[in-house]
């Protein structure tokens, strides 16, 4: 189940203007699990400072529902790499992607 509602949450984030993960479907990156997991956590996308997307109910992935979502998200944009960019937490991993661009 939860690997659905985050599906949801990734694609709709993507469509939302600021959305992250708009700029993480540019990019070529998808976050590791532990990174991804504190995005779910937080019920809103931080960048999303207009609150265009609606909060959702916080959650997190076990390893089996991370890797069904990654397959995923890796059938839409075969060439995303996971990668941590050796950071601790979500907000730096967002700074660092957006950096990058």
């Amino acid at each position: 189940m939860n690997t659905e509602i985050a599906k949801n949450v990734l694609s709709e984030n993507a469509k939302v203007l600021f959305g992250i993960f708009g700029v993480i479907e540019s990019s070529g990156y998808f976050p590791p699990r532990r990174l991804l997991n504190e995005f779910l956590s937080g019920g809103s996308d931080p960048c999303d400072q207009d609150q265009r997307m609606e909060r959702w109910t916080p959650f997190t992935l076990n390893e089996l529902e991370y890797e069904d979502v990654k397959r995923w998200w890796l059938s839409e944009h075969p060439d995303a790499i996971v990668d941590d960019f050796s950071v601790s937490n979500w907000s730096e991993w967002s700074v660092h992607l957006i950096h990058m661009l």
